[in-house]
């Protein structure tokens, strides 16, 4: 990718985050930025220059208003609320805004009759059990199913090697199980300690992309204490316990990253801008 594509791509996604972040605020729905963009606010007061992508974080309670209310919101406007209620072919268990009019098409859900566009992801954070040995079966068994689910449902041509061949594997064990019971059992996992939210001190991203998803629980009050950070010129909502969480995952995460490292993660067939 181009370094001109690229700050094209942060361009449009800064549009659909900053009206993200304007319906947030008006719906009383609390939100932080997460992951690499927590880092590019917290390093680079805006994006990470060679990311090509936005994460936030809230949690399920407030990730359901969103579900509930976004989509009409955003109804005949230049940005898409996707989930599998908006979009049935989409399963990912997180959902996105994607900008209409744009394509950004990755490899892994080329096959797949969905919109397409340039997006921003929005991670449900979960409630999950005090008791460790409890959280860590919780989380095995979602881990479980949602592997089921994407090894069913992603392209399996756009891996290779020892992943494709396992990939195929899942499929040929699992080829009866449907993906719309697979998504819906996962999704009534992850909310199981949702009524209970009130006797809960952790919560998690269940969906973690990395290997080790555990590293994304988090105590409730690092969602309870927001700020307001720069990004890119504009003020962006982010837990006042950035630092806290930052370093959890990443370690030392001021420090830049070998200039090897300095790349984009998406693999695209498509790109139009």
């Amino acid at each position: 990718m181009k370094d001109d594509q690229r700050r094209k791509i942060q361009t449009i996604e800064l549009r659909m985050l900053l009206k993200f972040d304007q319906l947030c605020r008006e719906n009383n729905i609390p939100y932080t930025l997460a992951g690499g963009t927590m880092i590019g606010a917290v390093r680079h007061k805006g994006f990470i220059p060679w990311d090509d992508d936005v994460d936030v974080y809230v949690l399920r309670n407030d990730f359901n208003k969103i579900r509930e209310k976004f989509p009409k919101l955003l109804a005949n406007t230049e940005i898409f609320y996707q989930d599998h209620k908006t979009d049935k072919n989409y399963f990912y268990q997180f959902d996105k805004l994607r900008m209409n009019g744009t394509i950004f098409k990755e490899t892994f859900l080329e096959n797949r009759e969905i919109n397409q566009g340039v997006f921003i992801d929005i991670f449900p954070i979960d409630y999950v059990p005090n008791n460790l040995i409890i959280r860590v079966i919780l989380y095995a068994r979602y881990r479980l199913m949602r592997l089921i689910l994407m090894c069913k449902y992603i392209n399996v041509d756009a891996r290779s090697g020892s992943k494709k061949y396992f990939a195929f594997i899942i499929r040929s064990l699992f080829f009866w199980v449907k993906l719309d019971w697979l998504y819906e059992k996962s999704e009534k996992l992850a909310q199981k300690y949702l009524k209970k939210r009130k006797n809960c001190r952790y919560v998690m991203n269940l969906n973690s992309i990395g290997s080790d998803g555990m590293k994304e629980t988090y105590s409730i009050d690092d969602f309870k204490k927001l700020e307001d950070i720069k990004f890119e010129s504009h003020s962006l909502s982010i837990s006042s316990n950035y630092d806290q969480m930052l370093k959890k995952i990443y370690g030392d995460y001021m420090k830049l990253p070998p200039k090897s490292d300095r790349v984009t993660r998406h693999d695209l067939k498509e790109l139009k801008l």
